[in-house]
C-alpha cells in the first residue's frame, strides 16, 4: 500500500509539472519553451518507462533473497541463484546508466528553464524542471540502493557456496579403522541394498515421465549405437588423416618436432571429436523424447562425462609419452617410463570415474552415506597405491633415454620437481581417509588426477604451439612457406615475426588457463564449481588482501612482476628479436629497455597494493631533488647518460671502443655504467657519463673492418719489389685479411735505411692483435729465406 501511495504522489508531481509546463508555453518565445517542454517530457517518459523494469528487478531480488536461506545445502541451487543474481546485476547497471542519462537531460532542461523570458513564465518553467530533476535524482538514488542490495545478495550467495564447499570438504565421517564404520556398513547399509534397488525400480516403473519401456529401450540402443558409430568413424578418420600426414611430412621433409606436434593434434582432436557430438545428441534426444526420469538424467550425464574424461585423458597421455611410438613422443622419457606413466594414468582415471558414477547412482537410489564413503575409500586407496607403485618403479628406471629414437621430444627434467608433490598428495589422501576425512581424501586424489591431466593437456598445447611457429630459417628452407609469404604479400621476416608473436599470445592464453585450473577448486566430484569463476574458492582481490595483508599482496605482486618480466624478456631474446633484422647491439638495447620498463611497472603496482598512489610519488621526487642537488647528481647523470646510450646506440654490445686511453670490447650496458672487457682479461666499469661527455673511439660502429699498419725498415739496397710480392702473397693467405682493398706497401722514409709501411684491411678488428702477430711471424720467415735483411728502426 505504501509503495502504491508513493507511486501515486510521484505521478501527481509529474502531472503538476506538465500543467505548469503547458502554462509556460502560452508566453512569448514559444520555440524555446517548446524545446524545453520536449526535453522535460522526454525525461518524464524515460522515467515512467523504467518503472516496470525497476518493479520486476525489485521483485526478482526479493525472490532471490527469500530463496538463499532455503538453498544453504544445495550446490546447484546456489549456483542457479548466483547466475540469476548476476543477470540482475547487469540489468541494474543498465538501469543506472539510463537514469544517469535521464539526469543529464533533466539538468539541461533546468538550465534552459532559467533562460525563459518573463518572470512568471520562467518561475513556472523552473518549478517544472526542478520537479522532474528531483524525481530523476530520487530514482537514481533508489537504483543505487537496489544495486547495492543485489551485490550484497551476490556476496551472501558466494559466501554460502564457499561455506558449503568447506563444510562438505572437511566433513568428518567414520574412520575405516573404527569398528563403528564396519558395523554401519555390514549390519545396516549392505542388507538394505536389495530394498533400495527395488524401491528405485518401482519409482522408475511408476514414473509417468519415463514412458513406454519398449520405446525407451529402442532410444537407448539407438543412442548407444550412434555413439559407437561416431567414435568408430572418428578413429577411422584419425588413422586416415595420420597416414596422409605422415606421407606428406616425409615428402615435404617436415622437421621431426613439427611432425610430432601435428600428429598429436590430429590424434587428440579426432579422438575427442566424437564426445561433443554424443553429448549434443544425448541432450537433444532427452529433451525431445525425455527417455530418462529426472533421477536418471544425472547418472546418464555422469556416465557420459566419465567416458569423455577417460578418452581425453588417454589422448593426452598418448600425445605426451606415446608408449608405442617413440618417434612421436613429446616428452623425452624412456620406453619403460612411458609405459608406466600411461598405464598408471589410465587406471587412475578409470577408478576415479567409476567412483563418480557409483556415487551418483547411490544418491539416486538413496543408499546410506556409508556406502558412498566406502566407495570413496576404495578409490582413494586404489589410486594412491597405483601412484605410489608407479613412483617407486620410476625411481628404479634409468633416467637416460634414447634421444635419437625421440627426435621430437622435449626435456622432462622439469617434471622431476612434481615427484615430491605427488608423494605429499598420496600421503595426505591416505591419512585423511584413515582419520575419517573421507571427502577430503577423495578431493585431493581427484584434484591431483584432473588437474594433472589438464596441465598435461596445456603442456602438450604449449609444445605444439612452439613447434608450429614459423622462423626465417623455416621460410628459407621450405618452398611452400616461401609461396605463402608471397601470396600474403609479406616479407619473410614479417611473416616469421607475426608467427612468433601469434605463438606467444597463444602461449599466454594457455598458461593463463593452466593457472586458473591450478588455483580454482575445480574437481569432477564438486563439478558445480567453475575454475574460471571460482578462482581462489570465490575470494575476491579484497578478500585476498584482507587474508594476507597489503604487504603480502605487494610482495606477491613484486615476485610475479619480476618473474613475468624475466619470462617476457627471455621470450623476446630467444623468439621474437632473432626474427628481426636488428643486430646484437640493438637487441640488447630493446631487452634492456623492456626489462627496466617491466621492473618500473612492477614497482608501481607493488606500491599501489601498499596504498601509495603514483601521484603521491611526486612528493618523494620533490624531496629527492634536494638530495640530487647535493649527492646524487652524478648517479642521475649516469642514469640519463645510460638512457641516451641505449636510445641513440653510439656504443653497442660487442663494439670495440677506446675511451680515456683504455680499449676493449663492450660486454654490457646498464643504465648506470658500461662494462668493457680488455685484451688482458680485465673488466673496466666505465660510468655512462664518460661515454657521453668524452671522446670515444668506436672501431666497429659502422664497419667491423679496420686498416692494420705494419712498420718495417730495410737496408737501403733491399729489393722493395720482392718485399711487396712477399707481403701480397702472405696477406692473401690470411683468413682475416680483406681482398678488397688489397694490401699496399708505402715507402715512408729514405736514409741509412728504407722505412716502409705495409697496410692491410682486416675483416674483423677484434682479431687485430692476433693477425698482426701472425703476419709478422710469417713475413719474418720469408724475409730470412729470401735473404732480405731488416734495418735499424724496424718495428711492427
Amino acid at each position: 500500500m505504501t509503495s502504491r501511495r508513493a507511486h501515486g504522489l510521484k505521478l501527481a508531481k509529474l502531472l503538476l509539472a506538465k500543467l505548469l509546463l503547458a502554462k509556460s508555453l502560452l508566453a512569448k518565445s514559444l520555440l524555446a519553451k517548446l524545446l524545453l517542454a520536449t526535453m522535460l517530457m522526454a525525461a518524464i517518459a524515460g522515467a515512467a518507462a523504467q518503472n516496470d523494469a525497476r518493479a520486476d528487478l525489485r521483485r526478482a531480488l526479493t525472490e532471490i533473497t527469500t530463496e538463499v536461506p532455503l538453498r544453504q545445502s544445495d550446490f546447484k541451487g546456489l549456483s542457479a541463484l548466483r547466475d540469476r543474481t548476476e543477470t540482475l546485476m547487469a540489468e541494474s547497471r543498465e538501469l543506472r546508466s539510463e537514469s544517469a542519462a535521464e539526469l543529464e537531460r533533466a539538468r539541461t532542461a533546468r538550465l534552459e528553464a532559467g533562460k525563459v523570458e518573463g518572470a512568471v513564465e520562467r518561475d513556472a518553467a523552473i518549478r517544472a524542471a526542478d520537479a522532474v530533476l528531483g524525481s530523476v535524482e530520487a530514482q537514481l538514488r533508489e537504483d543505487g540502493k537496489v544495486a547495492a542490495e543485489i551485490e550484497d545478495a551476490w556476496n551472501r550467495i558466494t559466501e554460502s557456496r564457499r561455506a558449503l564447499f568447506s563444510k562438505r570438504l572437511f566433513a568428518y565421517s567414520l574412520s575405516p579403522l573404527s569398528p563403528a564404520f564396519w558395523s554401519e556398513l555390514l549390519d545396516r547399509a549392505l542388507p538394505q541394498l536389495g530394498d533400495k534397488l527395488a524401491d528405485l525400480g518401482a519409482v522408475i516403473s511408476a514414473d509417468e515421465v519415463f514412458g513406454d519401456w519398449e520405446t525407451n529401450v529402442v532410444v537407448v540402443l539407438f543412442l548407444l549405437s550412434t555413439g559407437l558409430a561416431i567414435f568408430w568413424i572418428s578413429k577411422r578418420l584419425s588413422r586416415v588423416m595420420l597416414a596422409r600426414w605422415h606421407r606428406f611430412a616425409v615428402r615435404a621433409d617436415v622437421a621431426p618436432r613439427r611432425r610430432a606436434a601435428v600428429h598429436a593434434l590430429i590424434d587428440m582432436t579426432l579422438t575427442v571429436f566424437s564426445i561433443p557430438l554424443i553429448i549434443v545428441l544425448l541432450i537433444v534426444l532427452n529433451e525431445s523424447v525425455d527417455f530418462t526420469p529426472g533421477s536418471a538424467d544425472s547418472i546418464a550425464f555422469r556416465v557420459l562425462g566419465a567416458i569423455a574424461g577417460y578418452l581425453i585423458g588417454s589422448g593426452v597421455l598418448r600425445a605426451m609419452v606415446a608408449p608405442d611410438d617413440p618417434a612421436h613422443r613429446l616428452l623425452a622419457v624412456s620406453d619403460r617410463t612411458a609405459s608406466i606413466v600411461a598405464r598408471t594414468g589410465r587406471a587412475s582415471i578409470l577408478f576415479y570415474a567409476a567412483d563418480l558414477i557409483f556415487n551418483e547412482f547411490a544418491i539416486a537410489a538413496h543408499f546410506r552415506v556409508v556406502i558412498s564413503e566406502a566407495s570413496t575409500m576404495v578409490t582413494v586407496t586404489a589410486c594412491c597405491t597405483l601412484l605410489a607403485l608407479a613412483l617407486i618403479r620410476l625411481s628404479h628406471v634409468e633416467a637416460s633415454a634414447d634421444t635419437e629414437a625421440m627426435p621430437a621430444a622435449t626435456s622432462a627434467i622439469y617434471f622431476s620437481v612434481l615427484t615430491p608433490l605427488v608423494w605429499a598428495v598420496v600421503v595426505a589422501s591416505l591419512a585423511s581417509v584413515l582419520v575419517g576425512f573421507t571427502a577430503l581424501g577423495g578431493f585431493l586424489v581427484g584434484r591431483l588426477i584432473v588437474t594433472g591431466l589438464l596441465l598435461a593437456l596445456g603442456w602438450v598445447m604449449l609444445i605444439c604451439i612452439d613447434a608450429l611457429s614459423i622462423t626465417r630459417d623455416d621460410i628459407r628452407r621450405s618452398p611452400r612457406l616461401a609461396r605463402l609469404s608471397r601470396t600474403l604479400a609479406l616479407q619473410p621476416d614479417a611473416l616469421a615475426l607475426g608467427s612468433v608473436i601469434l605463438s606467444g599470445l597463444l602461449n599466454v592464453v594457455v598458461v593463463a588457463a593452466m593457472v586458473f585450473v591450478v588455483v580454482g577448486p575445480w574437481n569432477l566430484a564438486y563439478g558445480e564449481f567453475n575454475p574460471f569463476r571460482d578462482a581462489f574458492l570465490g575470494y575476491s582481490l579484497a578478500d585476498v588482501r584482507n587474508l594476507i595483508g597489503s604487504a603480502g599482496l605487494a610482495a606477491i605482486t613484486a615476485i610475479a612482476g619480476v618473474a613475468l618480466t624475466r619470462v617476457g624478456t627471455g621470450w623476446l631474446d630467444r623468439q621474437v628479436l632473432p626474427q628481426t633484422r636488428l643486430d646484437a647491439g640493438a637487441r640488447y638495447s630493446v631487452i634492456t629497455v623492456v626489462t627496466y620498463g617491466g621492473l618500473l611497472v612492477t614497482l608501481l603496482l607493488a606500491l599501489s597494493q601498499l596504498g601509495l598512489n603514483p601521484q603521491s610519488l611526486t612528493v618523494v621526487a620533490g624531496a629527492l631533488s634536494v638530495g640530487i642537488g647535493f649527492g646524487l647528481q652524478s648517479i642521475v647523470s649516469n642514469f640519463v647518460s645510460g638512457l641516451i646510450v641505449l636510445a641513440e646506440r653510439p656504443i653497442r654490445v660487442g663494439d670495440i671502443v677506446s675511451v680515456k686511453g683504455e680499449e676493449g670490447r663492450v660486454k654490457k650496458i646498464s643504465v648506470r655504467s658500461t662494462l668493457i672487457a680488455t685484451g688482458d682479461r680485465t673488466d673496466l666499469i666505465v660510468p655512462n657519463t664518460d661515454l657521453i661527455t668524452s671522446i670515444v673511439r668506436n672501431k666497429t660502429l659502422t664497419d667491423v673492418s679496420q686498416r692494420l699498419r705494419l712498420s718495417m725498415a730495410f737496408e737501403k739496397d733491399t729489393d722493395l719489389g720482392l718485399v711487396r710480392d712477399i707481403l701480397i702473397a702472405v696477406s692473401g693467405r690470411h683468413p682475416n685479411v680483406a681482398a678488397e682493398p688489397g694490401p699496399v706497401l708505402l715507402l715512408t722514409k729514405l736514409g741509412e735505411s728504407l722505412e716502409v709501411e705495409a697496410r692491410v684491411f682486416l675483416l674483423d678488428v677484434a682479431l687485430g692483435d692476433a693477425t698482426r702477430s701472425e703476419l709478422n711471424l710469417v713475413l719474418l720467415e720469408f724475409f730470412r729465406r729470401s735473404g732480405i735483411r731488416l734495418g735499424a728502426g724496424s718495428g711492427a
